[in-house]
């Protein structure tokens, strides 16, 4: 039987090697993409259907190899032309990835950077009774509230949306950095443990903080959208993402630390705020996250959920039933991430699959020929 393999420092990216804008052939992936996009718009288009996202994921991206923006570039237009060689109803795109901690950095967080690691960010308050009220902020703007100071951080991804635009002339699609959920969010700012008892015993001290980096998300969300314009792709960040779709991406990995009624309570305004403001919102949690599924759809703005269904892509996979029984006829797409042999992610995608079931399945296959032969036998389990 197959097992996470707890070697790899990650098991879903691929090898690449980096090209320079000089070397890449525009116009090749430019005809790719529009072909890939309009697949994925009839795909979004159906109240049910299959759709696959072979993701060329380039892991010194999600690393240190982030902090130089032009080693990620090279790194990034590597991987589009390697996603050539794949079949695929969406592109891969690029993204101005700096770490997890982006939004945190605009209330005073700052990354320390561990050799060959993704950037870390230790929390600024041992309690939430120390977070300061009003809360200061440090943004990407010096026009934005309270500010003290421009965010270091921030002003990064800025300017990589622009070196990245400036060096590929805007004729590839890109994403939003990865700003995560405010729940997220909160355990970079706040103790882990000292933030979650904080939900018990100070309830209304919790939802202002929550309510704060929301706001940030949001404010900074449409900062980067002004700044890509037509290259955005949608909902970004871990999703299969094109110009014409919807949504923001938002990774939720600390949901599975609170109770699914603490979700409700605490977290689903403000993920519906977000929805609101980016045509609806797209759910991310690593590990088995099934006993959050009814609250995390009673959110009105929910567009997609994300998940990993193979001990592959994630030691603790979910359950392709229970996904389904919970989705089927929802309207809701279930982005299903797969790691593993063919034969293995095919079977998983036949119970994934049942009929109102609006389905991503997020293949990461390396021979070409493999993939194709995939590719067609995942769209053949709905027709």
């Amino acid at each position: 039987m197959a097992v996470f393999d707890t070697t790899s420092k990650d098991a879903q990216a691929m090898p690449i090697v980096p090209m320079a804008p000089a070397q890449f052939d525009f116009a090749a992936y430019e005809s790719f993409a529009q072909a890939a996009e309009a697949r994925y718009a009839a795909f979004a288009a159906r109240p049910e259907g299959i759709a696959v996202w072979q993701r060329v994921r380039v892991a010194d991206v999600f690393r240190d190899g982030c902090r130089d923006m032009e080693q990620s570039l090279h790194w990034q237009l590597g991987g589009l032309h390697k996603s050539l060689d794949y079949m695929t109803d969406a592109p891969t795109y690029l993204e101005p990835w700096y770490g997890i901690g982006v939004t945190a950095s605009a209330f005073g967080g700052d990354y320390e950077w561990p050799e060959g690691q993704a950037p870390v960010m230790r929390p600024l308050w041992h309690d939430v009774a120390d977070i300061p009220d009003p809360l200061p902020r440090r943004s990407s703007s010096e026009s934005v509230g309270a500010t003290l100071a421009v965010a270091p951080v921030m002003r990064h991804v800025l300017a990589m949306i622009e070196y990245f635009l400036e060096e590929t002339r805007g004729l590839l699609p890109m994403s939003w950095s990865d700003l995560q959920n405010p729940l997220n969010v909160a355990t970079e700012l706040v103790d882990t443990a000292a933030f979650f008892s904080g939900i018990l015993d100070a309830p209304e001290k919790v939802r202002g903080f929550l309510d704060a980096l929301t706001d940030e998300v949001i404010r900074f969300t449409q900062q980067q959208s002004q700044l890509i314009g037509n290259c955005l792709v949608q909902p970004g960040h871990g999703f299969a993402s094109t110009r014409c779709g919807t949504g923001l991406g938002l990774s939720s990995d600390n949901l599975v630390m609170i109770s699914p009624r603490a979700y409700r309570q605490f977290c689903n305004a403000n993920d519906a705020r977000i929805g609101e403001a980016f045509g609806g919102v797209a759910i991310h949690s690593c590990g088995d996250w099934a006993r959050w599924l009814d609250a995390v759809k009673a959110n009105p703005q929910l567009v997609m959920v994300d998940a990993a269904f193979t001990p592959q892509t994630d030691p603790d996979p979910n359950d392709c039933a229970v996904f389904r029984q919970a989705f089927a006829g929802s309207g809701v797409i279930v982005h299903a991430r797969m790691v593993g042999e063919p034969s293995e992610v095919l079977e998983r995608a036949r119970q994934l699959w049942a009929p109102g079931m609006r389905l991503i399945i997020a293949t990461y296959e390396q021979d070409p020929a493999a993939q194709h032969r995939l590719y067609h036998d995942i769209h053949g389990l709905c027709e």
